[in-house]
């Protein structure tokens, strides 16, 4: 720890006369931040775990960073997504770190696949079979710029995106990793950024690598994660349904179709004299084909038990699991000719297993499929994640824990987020936001909004829409709760409205986000994805119209079981699970509008469940303290007065 990091408290930090402020021009001392740093300060010098609430404003990743730096533990801290994580690294951290001067080494770690894999690059070069001349130039400048790279990290190579086909071909996943294996190991991203991981005192990660963490323990590397004293969540609410996709298992064409490509591949580089790996996987992938088209008559996303009896069903799984056999027969005795086709059989391996216990799931698991045009999932979820997730938190043995975001209590209570993990006993506390909701917002709700499941509902929310797009001269974003609606939504405004519409699905999220900041008068219309992590401030966004309340969709098939179990043994779903949820969706989406001091504007709930309901006064009361008004007149004048605010 640097000399001046040794002298220092959070408060002499991030108090009204804090050094941060050397650092950052317009930094504002927020006593709500600071309070919270107190309390992590504490909990971690005392060996302690907290469930934190930060409203927004307070400015949460200081309050845990700056506890962080001025400790001598070894602190790993989650994020949300990858993205946050690069947030954390490239610009809080620097601040935190100039302004306390200290020399506690950081590091950044994320998952192998979002690192070029020189194996992999050195494999496809020397086979140079790409389908197009730009192809085979992109593959190049991936393959020179790795060779300069210090990280490897595929973010830094912007050219193409990072969900592109091609980096199938330069990156390397837990299935094809040849791990200790490999005969490219000295030249290792992953094993680079593991190491510096190994060495860090303050590591970054994110949630999807913290849950990967059990499966790597086992692979060529070792443990993934080093032994650390504190682990900090953020944005800590997405925990139980990131736990849920972990704690599960899933079969997909895609995943199939690279297994057999793989396979085919090292076949070729591993026993070239041999033609017939091809020729099954051919027909593996031909029996995975034929599960989607009989799959094509039923629900796109249902229980597995409602049509596993149906006789192309079983005809079609039947077909796929000899297909799996026989693909299995022949691999198994050419094991020993090859890394790569030993790695291919033991994927195989898991594959059969997999299936298997997909067709036959235990007690607390549910099995479910979905379906699109070009693909299919087999899923096997968990009902409950509680006693799973607590025994990880409790095997890695870290001293503190702390959990924190801005919404994880639901009518002023913890005890459903605590449940769902498993955190009962963890003392909890909330933050109140810094903002003057009381003058900076308007909650809007009208009145005269028949129920959502009115036919004439679309055509008045149409209407009011434009209402308040008028009002507020476009700068809105429009919230779904489903993409029917949402279409439904877009072809009305785009006949009646003048300003620039941009649709979720039209454009990648990230572009639709750049174009809403860049364009004037825009108008976002998007569902789930936009109700959180999205950051607009100042007067490009004046409104947000929220369509109906969030609750799940009872068609989700392991949330229809997760109900039905809880009524069969005598509770009472809807209060216990579906209201605290749809509660906590609703803060995240209300919680787009204000994301700064200056910011001001009009939050409108068109759900009349609000004022109709008995469970509507509780999650009313769950939201900041905005003015409420369902005198659309009065909204009005409100916008009004935002305009003639800005053109001042």
């Amino acid at each position: 720890m640097g000399e001046l990091a040794a002298e220092l408290n959070v408060e002499s930090v991030l108090g009204s006369d804090g050094i941060i402020g050397e650092t950052i021009n317009d930094f504002q001392p927020r006593s709500s931040q600071l309070g919270m740093a107190q309390l992590i300060d504490e909990a971690i010098a005392l060996g302690e775990s907290r469930i934190i609430e930060a409203s927004t404003g307070i400015g949460k990743s200081f309050a845990y960073l700056v506890p962080a730096f001025l400790s001598d533990a070894k602190v790993v801290i989650s994020t949300g997504t990858r993205n946050l994580q690069d947030q954390l690294f490239q610009k809080d951290i620097p601040l935190i770190r100039k302004a306390i001067v200290s020399a506690r080494k950081v590091a950044l770690l994320k998952g192998r696949s979002n690192y070029c894999c020189p194996h992999r690059l050195n494999k496809y070069r020397a086979e140079d079979r790409f389908k197009s001349r730009e192809m085979a130039a992109i593959f190049r400048a991936i393959d020179g710029w790795a060779e300069l790279s210090d990280s490897g990290d595929i973010a830094e190579f912007a050219d193409i995106p990072e969900n592109d086909s091609l980096w199938y071909y330069a990156t390397s996943n837990a299935d094809n990793c040849l791990g200790g294996e490999c005969p490219e190991i000295d030249q290792c991203f992953v094993l680079k950024a593991r190491k510096r991981a190994m060495d860090a005192d303050i590591l970054v990660i994110n949630h999807h690598l913290y849950f990967s963490d059990l499966a790597l323990k086992e692979d060529g590397f070792g443990e993934l994660l080093p032994d650390a004293d504190v682990l900090i969540f953020d944005e800590a609410h997405q925990l139980p349904d990131i736990a849920g996709n972990f704690y599960g298992q899933q079969i997909t064409m895609r995943q199939i179709d690279i297994l057999c490509r793989d396979i085919t591949d090292a076949e070729v580089a591993e026993a070239a004299e041999s033609k017939v790996l091809k020729k099954r996987s051919d027909r593996l992938n031909k029996a995975a084909a034929d599960l989607r088209l009989a799959l094509r008559p039923f629900a796109q996303k249902a229980e597995w038990e409602r049509i596993q009896n149906a006789p192309a069903i079983h005809e079609a799984v039947t077909l796929l699991r000899q297909s799996i056999e026989a693909l299995d027969g022949e691999l198994e005795p050419m094991i020993s000719r090859g890394k790569e086709l030993a790695m291919c059989h033991r994927r195989l391996q898991t594959l059969r297993l997999n299936l298997a216990s997909f067709l036959e799931p235990a007690d607390n698991r549910i099995s479910w499929y979905e379906l699109n045009e070009r693909s299919f999932r087999l899923v096997q979820s968990p009902l409950e994640v509680a006693a799973e997730f607590r025994q990880q938190l409790d095997t890695a043995a870290f001293a503190s824990v702390i959990f924190t975001s801005a919404t994880l209590s639901s009518q002023q209570s913890f005890r459903f987020y605590s449940e769902r993990l498993g955190l009962e006993g963890f003392d909890s506390t909330s933050f109140d936001s810094p903002f003057d909701y009381s003058q900076q917002a308007m909650l809007y709700l009208p009145t005269h909004l028949p129920d959502p499941s009115d036919d004439r509902y679309a055509a008045i929310f149409g209407e009011l829409c434009l209402e308040l797009i008028e009002a507020t001269e476009g700068r809105c974003f429009i919230l779904f709760t489903s993409y029917r609606m949402l279409t439904w939504t877009a072809d009305y405004l785009r006949s009646h409205v003048a300003y620039p519409l941009l649709v979720q699905g039209e454009l990648q999220r990230n572009e639709l986000l750049q174009q809403f900041i860049k364009i004037e008068n825009p108008i976002l219309l998007g569902t789930s994805s936009f109700w959180e992590g999205v950051d607009v401030k100042g007067d490009q966004l004046r409104c947000v119209i929220i369509d109906k309340l969030p609750f799940k969709s009872p068609n989700d098939p392991v949330y229809r079981k997760r109900i039905q179990q809880i009524n069969q043994k005598g509770g009472n779903a809807f209060f216990e699970v579906q209201i605290p949820e749809a509660t906590i969706s609703l803060r995240q989406g209300v919680g787009r509008l204000i994301r700064d001091v200056a910011d001001r504007g009009i939050v409108a709930l068109c759900d009349n469940r609000l004022n109709t309901k008995s469970y509507g006064k509780g999650m009313l009361d769950s939201l900041p303290p905005m003015r409420r008004s369902s005198d659309l007149d009065e909204v009005k004048a409100f916008a009004a007065q935002l305009a003639d605010r800005n053109n001042q």
